[in-house]
């Protein structure tokens, strides 16, 4: 029996294969998106208890919050910026969970985050229609696996599609981001601890357009958490 299962997989692997996101090795566990090697090379921010870190210190002064924290670095042509291409436009959601996982265990091991719930940055309808999901509610899938709370959708929302931000700077990225977003059934939130969560902090434009709304809820207090902090 184990010699037909062991065949069974072998030809699976020939049709489909199950390679490393990262590195493209076939050389990894069946629930894993990542080889054990790339794991292990992830670049950890080490932010998360570190009051003042650079995510906080990027926010200040611009919307209310009461922690912010990046778990990994994103640079050129690095390792996770392959990671990031790969389940932002390449389709691959089981990635974008495994990741969320890891930022939530990073936050699950801290003492600093007291959260009652997740809400994603949202995307446009169009968007997601092109795209096939949000990859930030994917994100907080994987962060609600380790934390066991509540994504909650449907509050926070993408009035308008806009033109990528990739290109433009920091004060583009801000006027872009104006006006964007808007909220719909406050009362979902009211007097909740959030976590607001995106896929890479860059600026902080869109953190600080989408924390505003959240923080202008009765009895909402914000916390911020990305995947990854830009240093491209």
């Amino acid at each position: 029996m184990h010699s037909i299962s062991a065949l069974g997989q072998a030809i699976g692997q020939l049709f489909y294969p199950h390679t490393c996101a990262g590195c493209g090795s076939d050389k990894l566990k069946q629930d894993s998106s990542i080889c054990w090697y790339c794991l292990s090379e992830l670049p950890a921010t080490g932010f998360v208890d570190i009051k003042d870190n650079p995510a906080e210190r990027l926010l200040w002064g611009r919307l209310p919050f009461f922690a912010a924290h990046a778990g990994f670095y994103l640079n050129r042509d690095s390792l996770m910026q392959q990671l990031l291409y790969q389940f932002k436009y390449k389709h691959q959601q089981a990635l974008a969970t495994q990741l969320g996982s890891l930022l939530g265990e990073q936050l699950k091991n801290s003492s600093r985050w007291n959260i009652e719930a997740l809400v994603p940055v949202p995307l446009h309808p169009k968007k997601i229609r092109q795209r096939g999901y949000n990859q930030a509610a994917v994100i907080c899938k994987g962060i609600a696996q380790q934390l066991d709370l509540p994504v909650i959708e449907g509050v926070l929302l993408r009035k308008s599609m806009n033109v990528s931000q990739t290109r433009l700077g920091r004060t583009a990225r801000w006027e872009n981001s104006r006006s964007q977003y808007g909220i719909d059934h406050p009362h979902r939130l009211r007097n909740k601890r959030v976590l607001l969560v995106d896929d890479v902090l860059t600026t902080g434009a869109t953190l600080e357009s989408c924390g505003s709304l959240l923080a202008a809820i009765p009895g909402v207090e914000v916390s911020v958490a990305t995947l990854c902090i830009s240093a491209l």
